[in-house]
């Protein structure tokens, strides 16, 4: 084993040291909103788009880019101390990605640095899309969920009354707060569905059109089969599980199901072009 792969461990491994503290500590706080949390599967699944540079960080026998990695890494620290202080959970996970990004920059060869770049630009994208756009439009979505579940509910199971945004049923009541309307899976799927659009085989514009135009309604209907699974878990189990540790998961969950949903739409569409024609593949700028 080389000293180069020596030395790039330490990095990687302070990462992940600050990386599942900070995990830990904004997902045992009881100020943050649940969806916000989503930014961290997010940024994992970003690592994981890379991963080929992040491995080579660890091969490599030349460095990359010292002085933009150490400039990277500089602002993504002053970003992730900033955000512990507030404490801002979005401007954590902001420095995290520029921790990384900085990283790859460093240790990985030059022909990598695109990868590094792509994910600091991913960082900026999906932390202003999922954190600032969710709040412009979630109310009016939220309503529109609360009337298409009681109506779902009412038709199919038992009784339920939507009254705006809260749900009345037995002497139960459940509320579809923002954290539940979708809007901020919608603009976090949108902005890492861009982005993964932009990478790997050469996707013709009929198919990005189609996927981009998916991620609302594959959004909104992960969401909407959250709120349901929440009024049958307080309606079967009780209030204590819906609003305790469930509450706290099924968020992710339809966070992950949506992000299944879109791949197997994007699979789909790639295996329905090569019947037309067959796939040219282009790789990463890394490859």
């Amino acid at each position: 084993m080389s000293i180069k792969v020596q030395v790039s461990w330490f990095p990687w491994l302070l990462f992940v040291a600050v990386l599942v503290h900070s995990a830990v500590e904004y997902t045992l706080s009881l100020s943050i909103e649940n969806d916000l949390l989503l930014l961290y599967p997010t940024l994992l699944a970003v690592l994981w788009m890379e991963r080929k540079s992040i491995f080579e960080t660890f091969r490599s026998s030349a460095l990359g880019h010292p002085m933009l990695g150490s400039l990277l890494f500089v602002l993504g620290s002053c970003f992730s101390v900033a955000g512990g202080v507030a404490p801002s959970l979005v401007v954590e996970v902001l420095g995290l990605f520029f921790i990384a990004a900085g990283f790859v920059a460093a240790f990985a060869p030059s022909a990598y640095l695109r990868s590094a770049l792509f994910i600091a630009f991913a960082g900026i994208v999906i932390v202003i899309l999922g954190s600032i756009g969710p709040s412009l439009l979630s109310s009016e979505l939220a309503v529109a969920l609360a009337a298409l579940s009681a109506k779902v509910l009412s038709a199919t199971i038992f009784p339920v009354v939507a009254n705006g945004v809260t749900l009345y049923f037995g002497q139960y009541s459940a509320t579809v707060t923002k954290d539940c309307s979708g809007m901020n899976s919608i603009f976090s799927l949108t902005a890492l569905s861009i982005l993964y659009l932009s990478e790997g085989v050469n996707r013709k514009p009929w198919h990005i059109a189609v996927m981009v135009v998916s991620i609302i309604p594959v959004a909104v209907l992960t969401n909407f089969m959250r709120v349901m699974l929440v009024v049958l878990a307080t309606w079967y189990v009780g209030d204590w599980f819906a609003q305790s540790i469930f509450h706290e998961t099924i968020g992710v969950v339809a966070f992950i199901l949506a992000l299944l949903l879109l791949t197997l739409i994007d699979r789909g569409l790639l295996f329905a072009s090569s019947l037309v024609k067959p796939e040219k593949g282009s790789a990463h700028a890394a490859d």
